[in-house]
């Protein structure tokens, strides 16, 4: 199960506690949105199992993606500077990812999303990626770069919503980008971020 919040003794060095909140969404449920840690490694790796085959497709752009402990290590094992993820938990359950994934110095960062079904059209995907691209802006990262499927219009609405830019379309892959500085991000009501005590 994931935990709503990590224990002092199992936050990793450099650790942002400050990006641990409480997002009510708009259809009045509440979730909390933290930082992905290596103690997560076992319930991250319960919950991609179990993901549907149309999700993981639409993330891997493969239906089943093999991922081995060093895989899932790789995905927990962040520096929190270049390379971050935060998780939406709600009752031990994983209900959405969000990451960058940039190179150390780099001022650009490849963005990706994945939202539980059950908690799709509530704004979740929204307040998640507001305060990945508020925490990228904080750690110097500029410009978010984003790879879809071509047929994947949950997520081009979401991206254009957000400023991105039209994408490009090769090979059935759309590709896109977004200078996060001013920041536009819109502000749906309901999606309201407070720090978790």
């Amino acid at each position: 199960m994931f935990q709503e919040t990590l224990e002092s003794g199992v936050r990793p060095p450099g650790y942002p506690r400050e990006l641990e909140k409480l997002v009510r969404l708009k259809d009045g449920r509440s979730v909390t949105v933290r930082p992905l840690a290596p103690a997560d490694a076992p319930p991250l790796e319960r919950a991609l199992a179990e993901v549907d085959s149309e999700t993981l497709y639409q993330r891997f752009f493969t239906r089943r993606p093999r991922l081995d402990a060093q895989q899932i290590a790789h995905l927990t094992e962040l520096d929190y500077q270049s390379r971050l993820a935060l998780v939406a938990v709600r009752g031990g359950h994983l209900a959405g990812i969000v990451r960058y994934e940039g190179e150390p110095e780099s001022v650009t960062a490849e963005v990706g999303l994945v939202v539980a079904h059950e908690w799709r059209n509530a704004g979740l995907a929204s307040a998640m990626l507001r305060e990945l691209e508020k925490a990228a802006l904080a750690r110097g990262i500029f410009r978010f770069e984003a790879y879809y499927l071509e047929h994947n219009p949950a997520i081009a609405t979401l991206l254009a919503r957000f400023g991105y830019a039209p994408p490009r379309i090769l090979s059935g892959v759309a590709e896109t980008c977004k200078d996060l500085l001013p920041t536009t991000s819109p502000t749906p009501a309901g999606d309201l971020a407070s720090p978790v005590a």
